[in-house]
């Protein structure tokens, strides 16, 4: 199995737009063979030759051709050696190439002309070429004279082996000896001339080419070519595309390698009307057809396009297509999300490579939603049975492929699978890969491998992928709840790394951090930099300014940020309305709602969601109109309601009394009703206070999440709430007995960039003596203020001094406490809580303003995405 070690330009992105034209096109063919001696039956030696070089070989030998000859016979000797050679050399037998070569009797300029030729292009050494100039300028027949192919082979060498130093040496000595005219040394040879360009582009050094292109008294398409492409591999495509100005203006035709430089330079720099211009200009010049300007195009508008229309009218146009034109079909379909077509051209492909293969793995992972790729697992699945079929059938692997392969897993989210692939990884050498090891720490993260993860992060040793890799150790901190740690892996990528790491992905993940502990003060600190280092014109960026906003509680920063928006997206739209559900302003979204109509925005699923649960915060009655928003989301906008919708219908019909309305609904739901409807129905009846419909609804969540430590939380507090406090206990004891454990209620609070967590009754933290001390005294003040203490929400069954004891030490009074002691003047303390606030926390903050001045802001820790 062939493993290649080039890294890919991206590690999730595979492209299939042909590159610019081989910069080694402008350089001539080998020099000719010249003419072979008849053999002894009449037929020329080198037709014998083509057939077949040993038996050429032994011909000659036989005929005495290769043997010891007399001077006057020479020329014919070392034509017929020639011939054996040249045919060694196109077979790509170099050994039995130079063995001939050293037994020549008598050696010519076309001899060591056709070797150093034969070298360059079976892949040697530039000294070996450089080894046999040497020998040909004191050869012991005479010295011989380089000719223009000696120096095309030279530098063709040069170039294949990246080595300029030597290509300087040879331009010296080609301009010494009147072969080229780059620099200004007269009349020279074209041949050497384009050879030049092409040897100082391929080995990077594109100013020296552009002063022998100046230096040249003549120029053809080819040395335009050799320049135009070094200027696109560059990404200078501006000037490119002047100097195709120039190039035309001199009366130069295009050809197809000048066509496929200006389609590479439009879809880098530019965009769809340069490269609708180039397509013109082939249409025009008749190279339409040509294959590789075909292809060209092809990959143009697969990446470029309007339409996925676009790329079939080309192919379809082209009278000869090769695996390169069916991969970039199948490319551009898969660009276009449309992967059952992409499949269907893959089964038609009349042969295919291991591009091709990459093309549909690399597919699976951009398209996790396709046709019949139904959910993202699946697409995972897919690609990672596609990378399998490579294997088996001894398809060369690339890196690409690997990365595909990886992303694949991660997609599926399969942890045996994962470390089956890791393993394969290892064992075919492809780890060093910088993109490959992004590749692997993303996917041991997605499947539950983040102890591996973090291994292979601390050997890491690459810095162009080092910031891939920091973002994947944060996301996987978002993904897995843990707000805090994600918090502090960002601090720690800022401290060790500055500023100049962070690109739109990273702020968003830092942004989304911010929202869901509620750290305002951060959050802000991020949209400035976003402001100051351009991001902020990102959309995704913009949306996460906005749920940031929303959810730390500051909702008139995230209306004006909305407001000001320069382009928004549904996305935009759904943030803002989430962050007035936030705040309980169901007006305010309905307005909103009137708004995306009247401008013709098309809502999601998503928004039909957040807007029914708005009417739950209206000011009245309103459920005939979500009612009707409710059926039409199948009727007029071919949205059919999952159990989100019917669970957030139900909470609204129990929050103003509808009972029956909400049952009926339930019993006609065209599927089994889940665990999220009844936890509404359930959520409405302690608004309401409606026993019966409360007991029912605890009946079915306790048989449908009979290890859901949260359902018997639930259905202990309504039991308490009820006074019934023998059956509250048992539905706690039965909860133990099971193993399961409720998550704690905690608050927190930040300061000098770090979290500061409290559960009830907490002594853990290292100012603990002066927060209880400093609370004791501000309760006594706030009941001053009239705050009186509602013991309802102790739900124990205690005396009443010790129901005032647990209420006063609820974790959000020790955080607000610890935030008083640490604000300075006319700040504002923030306490945020994994739950719902209780109603004597919120009173509690109410009457402690009022006593301190300073200004308290809660919020509830959400991560509604």
């Amino acid at each position: 199995m062939a493993i290649s070690t080039s890294s890919p330009s991206s590690p999730l992105h595979l492209r299939l737009s042909p590159p610019p034209p081989s910069l080694l096109s402008s350089f001539p063919p080998p020099p000719p063979s010249p003419p072979a001696a008849p053999t002894q039956h009449g037929l020329p030696l080198r037709a014998v030759a083509a057939a077949d070089p040993r038996a050429a070989h032994a011909v000659a030998v036989k005929s005495g051709a290769l043997g010891p000859s007399s001077s006057p016979g020479a020329s014919a000797d070392a034509r017929a050696a020639n011939a054996v050679m040249c045919a060694y050399l196109r077979a790509g037998r170099l050994d039995d190439a130079r063995e001939v070569f050293d037994r020549m009797p008598a050696r010519d300029a076309a001899s060591y002309s056709a070797l150093i030729s034969g070298h360059a292009r079976l892949g040697s050494p530039a000294s070996a070429a450089a080894a046999l100039l040497a020998r040909m300028r004191l050869d012991g027949g005479g010295p011989l004279d380089p000719t223009e192919y000696t120096f095309v082979g030279l530098l063709t060498a040069c170039a294949r082996r990246g080595n300029p130093r030597f290509g300087a040496q040879v331009h010296a000595l080609a301009a010494k000896s009147g072969h080229c005219s780059c620099s200004g040394s007269g009349s020279g040879s074209l041949l050497v001339d384009n050879a030049l360009l092409g040897m100082y582009v391929k080995c990077g050094r594109l100013g020296d080419a552009l002063r022998a292109f100046d230096g040249m008294e003549s120029r053809d398409v080819s040395s335009w070519n050799a320049v135009l492409a070094g200027l696109v591999e560059l990404g200078r495509h501006e000037e490119a595309f002047e100097l195709f100005g120039e190039m035309r203006a001199t009366g130069v035709r295009a050809d197809r390698f000048s066509l496929s430089a200006l389609l590479a330079a439009a879809g880098e720099g530019f965009g769809l009307p340069e490269g609708e211009a180039v397509h013109g200009l082939s249409l025009k010049s008749g190279l339409e057809t040509d294959l590789s300007v075909g292809n060209a195009l092809i990959g143009f508008y697969a990446e470029h396009g309007v339409s996925v229309e676009d790329v079939v009218s080309v192919f379809q146009g082209m009278r000869v297509k090769d695996v390169i034109s069916w991969t970039g079909l199948l490319n551009g379909y898969m660009e276009f999300g449309l992967v059952d077509m992409a499949l269907d051209v893959f089964d038609r492909m009349p042969q295919r490579n291991f591009v091709t293969y990459n093309a549909v793995l690399t597919g699976f992972c951009q398209n996790k939603e396709g046709v019949r790729v139904t959910f993202a697992k699946k697409a995972g699945l897919r690609g990672l049975g596609l990378f399998r079929q490579m294997v088996e059938d001894g398809l060369e692997i690339s890196d690409v492929t690997v990365t595909g392969a990886l992303n694949a897993c991660a997609i599926a989210a399969d942890r045996k699978v994962s470390e089956q692939v890791h393993a394969f990884v290892i064992k075919c050498g492809c780890g060093s890969s910088p993109w490959i090891d992004a590749a692997l720490i993303d996917m041991c993260i997605k499947c539950g491998r983040s102890g591996d993860a973090h291994l292979l992060f601390e050997q890491w040793r690459h810095q162009e992928s080092f910031h891939v890799a920091w973002n994947s150790l944060l996301l996987a901190s978002v993904r897995d709840g843990e707000y805090e740690k994600a918090l502090s892996t960002f601090l720690q990528m800022f401290r060790s790394s500055g500023i100049g790491f962070i690109d739109e992905f990273m702020l968003t993940a830092a942004l989304g951090v911010c929202g869901a502990l509620g750290v305002a003060e951060l959050g802000k600190q991020m949209h400035s930099f976003a402001a100051k280092s351009g991001l902020l014109n990102a959309c995704g960026v913009g949306n996460a300014i906005i749920s940031m906003y929303g959810k730390c509680g500051e909702l008139d920063d995230a209306v004006n940020f909305f407001d000001r928006m320069t382009s928004r997206d549904l996305v935009s739209w759904n943030a803002m309305i989430t962050a007035h559900l936030l705040h309980r302003q169901g007006k305010e979204i309905l307005d909103i709602w009137g708004q995306m109509e009247s401008l013709g925005i098309r809502p999601d699923s998503i928004t039909f969601l957040l807007v029914i649960s708005a009417f739950s915060y209206t000011s009245s009655d309103s459920t005939d109109q979500c009612r009707e928003l409710f059926l039409s989301m199948s009727s007029k906008y071919r949205i059919e309601p999952a159990m989100e919708h019917y669970a957030a219908f139900v909470n609204v019909l129990g929050c103003w009394g509808h009972f029956d309305e909400a049952e009926q609904l339930i019993g006609g739901m065209p599927f089994k009703p889940g665990a999220l409807v009844w936890r509404s129905l359930l959520d409405s009846c302690s608004k309401r206070s409606n026993m019966t419909v409360r007991r029912r609804a605890m009946k079915h969540l306790l048989a449908l999440e009979p290890h859901d430590p949260s359902t018997y939380v639930l259905t202990s507090n309504l039991l308490s709430e009820s006074a019934r406090w023998h059956s509250s206990e048992n539905t706690r004891l039965e909860m133990r007995e099971k193993g399961m454990r409720k998550i704690p209620a905690r608050s927190w609070t930040f300061h000098d960039n770090a979290v500061h967590s409290f559960f009830a009754r907490d002594r853990s933290h290292p100012q603990s003596k002066d927060i209880y001390a400093g609370l004791d005294v501000l309760i006594l003040e706030c009941i001053k203020a009239g705050y009186e203490p509602d013991t309802t929400f102790v739900l124990h069954d205690v005396e009443e001094y010790q129901k005032r004891h647990f209420l006063m030490y609820h974790s959000a009074k020790l955080a607000a406490m610890y935030g008083l002691l640490m604000a300075g003047p006319g700040q504002t303390v923030r306490v945020v809580k994994n739950i719902r606030m209780c109603g004597d926390c919120h009173s509690f903050l109410e009457h402690a303003s009022a006593a301190t001045g300073y200004s308290f802001c809660s919020a509830r820790a959400w991560n509604l995405g």
